[in-house]
């Protein structure tokens, strides 16, 4: 008992560590798209507001005087199930490694992958429209559009990148690297993929408050 329990000591330690470093990528992750949202607020606030005291005739009357809302395409919405899907198949998933159940461990990985790949699909959708949207006219109230795009496509590079940390996940787990001494690069996974789901909720949030 005193070996096993001996044998046990490096996992968890080698865990909290794994923790603890993860937890400050997503916190330095975290202040950069806060830092992203604000830009945002500010520059639409700054570059789109009504000059409602500019001189007629003068440089600052030059702006549009009718600004147009951002509308949000339909298709962010199911983008966005398809997103919260993820993240319930991967604490599920979580929960399943920890009682050893294997095989419905690895098929919840795979769905919650098919889910990740239906995400960017439907996503990309609705930022080809936002991109069309921006390009497609000289007013400058209607830069929003563009704006709005960049900070779904920023998203969007973040979810590759944890579709391929997923990937390593599946990899592994069809290898039997995980059980429920050794999972924490499925927990590490699962928690990158809350952390994207309250980053895209925040930035649809901001999208319709600043409209």
């Amino acid at each position: 008992m005193l070996k096993q329990s001996l044998k046990m000591v490096p996992a968890r330690r080698e865990h909290y560590q794994s923790k603890l470093v993860f937890l400050l990528f997503l916190v330095s992750l975290g202040m950069f798209f806060v830092g992203s949202l604000i830009t945002y607020l500010m520059v639409r606030d700054l570059a789109f507001t009504p000059l409602v005291d500019a001189v007629p005739g003068s440089m600052m009357d030059q702006g549009p005087k009718v600004y147009q809302p951002l509308q949000i395409p339909s298709s962010f919405w199911w983008s966005t199930l398809a997103l919260i899907l993820v993240s319930f198949f991967l604490h599920r998933a979580c929960w399943l490694v920890h009682r050893e159940r294997q095989e419905e461990f690895r098929l919840l990985l795979g769905l919650a992958w098919v889910s990740a790949f239906a995400f960017t699909i439907i996503q990309g959708v609705g930022m080809a429209w936002l991109l069309d949207q921006h390009l497609s006219t000289t007013d400058g109230s209607m830069k929003v559009f563009g704006m709005s795009f960049t900070l779904a496509m920023i998203h969007a590079l973040h979810v590759i990148g944890g579709m391929a940390f997923l990937g390593f996940v599946i990899y592994q787990a069809y290898r039997d690297r995980y059980d429920h001494e050794r999972h924490f690069a499925v927990d590490n996974c699962a928690n990158y993929w809350h952390f994207l789901d309250v980053v895209w909720v925040c930035m649809l949030a901001v999208f319709l408050i600043a409209r």
